[in-house]
Formats: structure tokens, sequence, C-alpha cells
């Protein structure tokens, strides 16, 4: 009796139920997919989401998957979320965030030689700053906040820093005897406002408009387009065009992190920076184009200002400042000769 054709059924039978059998499991997961799960960085600035930091770092996170070839991810974290700009800071040197895009005033706390960028009427133009920060002063200062923790990757820009005032308009130094205005923390800052007979009162960005309506502060020192994403015209009235400081932006990443990084995601990470400057800086300056137009348009009096006289009233600041870091001076003031 032949055989053979039965058993053949037999098994073709049990190669069906067995392809049934595994299409109702449920699939193993394949470790090579799960080993291309993405590292998530946590990437944090004070600024909103309409603000020209978001979109680098919404930038920053896109070029650092592509050329890590989808290893790490970017998160972003805006508007105090993640604490205060001063928080920020303290998180970025602990570990407690990857990465930051903060302004040089809240830096120098805990890198004092950043002071020598905050100086008043320091830098005779847009492309002088750039040229000196993208150089060997911007490398000097990175050097200083690496001892403290913090790896810099690109001096950016946030605008010039003018002056929005609520009750009073500023042509000259003497406009600003007694008004209390906000600053950031840097004591560079509250040393020019002091030269000028201003109160200076330290506040993180996100209490200036509060402190405005109230009446607790009477004016701030935003760069224009910070004015419009923080809404300065509906509490102030009067903008002076004073450009006293250039208000340079870092792009950082903890160094904690930074040193789980291999050689060429370093470099990845570098370039991806360094790629974004050219967008940052033009990004910045046609927004202060459009953010004039907007506030003039919201009603703010545009006034432009007695630079000579403001510029006599700050050297006490630079007598007091500039000593400190010698060499770091002479690098931006050759720029003047």
């Amino acid at each position: 009796m032949n055989t053979a054709r039965p058993m053949r059924r037999r098994t073709y039978l049990g190669g069906m139920a067995t392809a049934a059998l595994s299409a109702a499991l449920p699939a193993v997961p394949d470790r090579s997919a799960r080993a291309q799960t993405p590292i998530v960085l946590k990437l944090a600035t004070a600024d909103t989401m309409q603000d020209t930091s978001y979109k680098v770092g919404e930038r920053f996170g896109q070029e650092i998957a592509r050329r890590t070839d989808g290893r790490y991810s970017v998160q972003m974290y805006v508007n105090g979320a993640l604490g205060s700009t001063v928080n920020l800071a303290s998180s970025l040197q602990t570990g407690i965030i990857d990465c930051a895009i903060l302004t040089s005033g809240f830096l120098e706390s805990f890198a004092p030689s950043v002071q020598v960028i905050d100086l008043p009427f320091v830098f005779k133009d847009a492309p002088t700053a750039e040229r000196l920060l993208d150089g060997e002063l911007g490398r000097r200062l990175f050097a200083e906040m690496e001892t403290k923790g913090i790896k810099g990757l690109a001096w950016g820009w946030y605008g010039w820093r003018q002056l929005e005032t609520r009750d009073r308009a500023v042509t000259t130094p003497d406009d600003m005897r007694g008004l209390k205005i906000r600053i950031q923390p840097g004591p560079v800052f509250a040393a020019m406002f002091r030269a000028v007979g201003a109160v200076p009162i330290a506040l993180d960005g996100s209490e200036v408009y509060l402190a405005l309506s109230q009446q607790t502060v009477g004016g701030v020192d935003f760069p224009m387009p910070t004015s419009v994403t923080f809404k300065m015209y509906e509490v102030t009235k009067y903008l002076a065009l004073t450009q006293h400081v250039y208000n340079a932006g870092a792009l950082m990443v903890s160094k904690a992190r930074w040193e789980q990084l291999s050689e060429a995601d370093r470099t990845a990470f570098q370039e991806a920076a360094t790629g974004l400057l050219p967008y940052w800086r033009a990004t910045i300056g046609k927004a202060s184009e459009d953010a004039e137009t907007f506030l003039r348009a919201h009603g703010m009096q545009v006034t432009t200002v007695d630079f000579k006289a403001f510029h006599e009233k700050m050297d006490p600041v630079y007598s007091q400042f500039s000593p400190k870091y010698p060499d770091l001076f002479k690098m931006i003031m050759a720029e003047h000769a």
C-alpha cells in the first residue's frame, strides 16, 4: 500500500497549523530595532515658541538626528517650563538638562569672563561681534565655561538690546535718572544702569510683564524681537534705540552629556551648531526689522538717543570691568582702531 501521499498531506496540514499559530502570536521585538530607539535630549530656553531661539533649537535637533542616523533626538522646553533662566544654567552644569540656549547675561555668574562681551557699546557693529565670537575671543570664553561643567558649541545672537519704558521717553542719560529698570542678573548690567542714575532690579524674563503692569519696574532693556514675543507693547509706551549691548546667546551642551558622546557624535553636534549660525543671525536681523515696524504700529513711540552722552557715562563701567580681563578686552578694542 502506498503511504507517501497521506504523509505529504499530514506534513502540509501541520505546516498550515504552524503558520496560523505563528500569525496569532505577538511578534517578538527585533533587538536591532530596539537599539535604534533614539536617546532623547532635553534642550531648554527661557524664551517662547515664537522666539528665534526655539526655531534654532528645533533645527539643531533635526541636524543632530540627521547627522547621527537617528541615535539622538531633541525635546524642546520653553518659557520657564524647567525653571527660571538662572535655574536652567545650573541644571545645565549639573547635567539635569542636556542642552540650552541662553543669553550671555545669565552666563556671567558662573563664567565671569563673559562679562567682557556685555560691556556697553563694546562692539562697534554686528559683523565685528560675529567675527570675534567665532574666533579666539569666543573660544576663550567657552574654555572658561567648560571648567564649570558646560560645553559651548556656538555663539549666536538675540538682537541689539534696546530700552523700553512705561512713562518716559529716553534720549539722554538724564532721562534715566531714578528709573527702576529690570535687568538680567549679570553685574555688568547693574553697573551700566547705575552709571546713568537708574535703579536696576534683577528679574527673570517671565516676570517682566507683570512687573511692568504693576509698576514694580518702569522699564526693561529687551531686544526688539523679544519685546514683541513678550508683548512689551501692552505695558510700555516708549522705545529708545540705544543698541547698548550686542546680546550674544550661546548654544551649549552639558559637559556630563558631552563626555558620554563618541568622537564622531561630538563632531556631529559641533558641526550642527556651527552650521546654524548663518540662519540664527540672519533670522534675528530680519526679526529685529520686523519687530520695530510692529512695535511702531502698536503704538510705541520710538526715539533715537545721544550716543556720545551715553558713551561718556560708561567710563566707570569700563574702569571697573576691563582690568579683570585685559587680554579679552584688548581683542575687542583692537577692532575699534
